[in-house]
């Protein structure tokens, strides 16, 4: 489309009051389970003072999975994105006493845990009858945390949520929805694995639920219900729209010390459902591009190439990205995921200094520096572009070790780098160990700060929070603001679309944690005055 034809025929929007109606699916007039995505804003998600319009709003697709697994097992769902949605919590409270649904499943990650706090009490206040659940990321990392720090939840579910919610459902129902008689069932909820409850004045945590082996045998995600036009991605994280998200793969074999994830074992749907799966979203929302979230979707190189052998046969006309470890691809894996429509991968490098690299066990998936470099020479060989994740602030790090990272990122010179914070989230290794002692210490335990770009951990090779922040403005300002790189994008420049997301990009950069002073020992480093 032109660029007149843009102007003249905008996209349609679609009224919010609409958006949110698309979110119930009862049953019988019956709501048995409203899921809400605790609202956090742009700048609480990415650490900025203003975003702008640079998008950023990701679909919860786990809450998307439990629904559509609860549709099929005849259970009425609602699902409200508060991000995505804009949602206050005034206007949360009108919905619930409009729709009525018989029970509130929260679903909070760490840094939104403040926020989903505040939102239970308020429907506490306003509902005292009303059964309020937590689950997300934050309560399958510590499940114990909120249930003994908060009396607004009553009940937190751990682990895969599908068939613990039906099960805890299928329970409330029989009680004809009664909080506190099912409340007061210890004996039946002691027999629901994955949840966390109150016995009298005793918190108890049943055992948790084995992980679901058959993928396959899950219904696709329930993303009928989400605000799709929503979920505008960041700027130059995208080539194609309509994008969609997809997992195939729940868990991860590596074993980084940072990552809630580590040693959680791969399960993966067949890559015949997958491409389904795919070509249902082609069909049914004219999807042009699929971005995947698996931590590591290449862990299992036969399953690949039959992904991509696969993909290629159905000529589908999608592009896709992935996130991929070093360890895991080689030349002709790459060659064959160019030739299926991958366009990028995003790989988690975090540093190449062996030291830092083993203190946080990376070297498991990416053995050294020699074979990271080898990796990036392969990806671009194959024609795909090269995105990657470094970190500042690891542990053992002083600010010389992060000027190595530095160096070595610029070396690479992926078309993205992600430079982020070391954040410890409860429910890590990581965090476990500065905890009782070692490497450093958190700066707070305000879980809000715990997205990737306040310093909450101030290792011991570090005077202050200010000195980690420098080094962490410094790195995006190096690396976005190099001569070499401007012109690399605008060589890459081919169409409206490519413009108009390279300026939102340098927007959202000049808005945010990228834009701050330089430390001096860098400054003098760099040549710059």
């Amino acid at each position: 489309m032109s660029l007149l034809q843009r102007i003249l025929h905008p996209a349609p929007t679609v009224d919010r009051d609409a958006l949110i109606e698309r979110g119930f699916a009862p049953v019988k007039g019956v709501v048995d389970m409203l899921f809400i995505f605790t609202p956090t804003t742009l700048s609480e998600r990415y650490g900025k003072k203003d975003g702008g319009e640079a998008g950023g709003d990701l679909p919860p697709l786990g809450i998307t999975y439990i629904c559509g697994y609860l549709i099929k097992q005849g259970y009425g769902v609602g699902l409200l994105d508060g991000c995505a949605l804009g949602l206050q919590y005034d206007e949360i409270i009108d919905i619930v006493k409009r729709k009525a649904p018989k029970s509130i499943g929260i679903s909070s990650t760490t840094y939104a845990l403040p926020k989903a706090v505040e939102l239970a009490r308020r429907l506490r206040d306003a509902f005292p009858d009303l059964l309020i659940v937590l689950g997300g990321a934050h309560a399958n990392a510590v499940p114990l945390h909120a249930m003994e720090k908060y009396s607004f939840f009553d009940l937190v579910v751990f682990g895969e949520g599908e068939h613990t919610t039906a099960e805890l459902l299928d329970a409330f129902r029989k009680t004809a929805y009664d909080r506190k008689s099912f409340l007061a069932a210890a004996a039946t909820l002691q027999a629901i694995q994955g949840i966390v409850y109150r016995d009298g004045g005793k918190i108890v945590k049943t055992p948790a639920r084995p992980d679901i082996k058959n993928l396959d045998s899950l219904p696709m995600p329930a993303r009928q219900l989400l605000p799709r036009e929503k979920y505008i991605p960041l700027p130059n994280q995208y080539k194609r729209t309509p994008l969609a998200h997809m997992v195939v793969i729940r868990g991860c074999p590596y074993f980084c010390t940072f990552c809630d994830q580590a040693e959680t074992g791969a399960r993966m749907n067949t890559a015949g459902r997958a491409v389904e799966d795919i070509k249902a979203l082609v069909r049914d929302y004219g999807i042009k591009e699929i971005s995947f979230w698996d931590d590591t979707m290449s862990f299992n190189k036969s399953w690949m190439r039959e992904f991509c052998n696969l993909l290629i046969a159905e000529n589908l006309d999608v592009i896709w990205s992935c996130y991929a470890a070093v360890n895991t691809v080689d030349l002709p894996l790459l060659k064959l995921m160019k030739k299926a429509g991958c366009w990028n991968i995003f790989y988690g490098i975090e540093t190449g200094n062996p030291t830092l690299m083993k203190n946080i066990g990376a070297d498991r998936k990416n053995t050294n520096a020699d074979r990271i470099r080898g990796i990036m020479k392969d990806t671009r060989a194959a024609g795909i572009e090269v995105r990657g994740s470094f970190m500042v602030a690891l542990p053992g790090e002083t600010p010389e070790l992060a000027e190595e990272t530095i160096k070595f990122a610029l070396e690479l010179d992926p078309e993205y780098a992600q430079f982020s914070a070391t954040t410890p989230y409860p429910g890590t290794k990581l965090y476990d160990e500065i905890k009782a002692g070692k490497w450093g210490k958190l700066t707070t335990e305000d879980f809000s700060e715990y997205q990737g770009w306040n310093i909450v951990f101030l290792p011991e090779g570090y005077k202050d929070k200010e000195a980690v922040r420098a080094i962490n403005n410094a790195a995006f300002r190096r690396f976005y603001f190099r001569p070499k790189y401007i012109l690399k994008k605008i060589l890459a420049t081919r169409s409206f679309e490519d413009i108009k997301r390279y300026f939102k990009g340098l927007k959202f950069l000049l808005n945010g944690f990228a834009y701050g002073p330089m430390p001096e020992d860098l400054r003098k480093k760099d040549g710059r005055n």
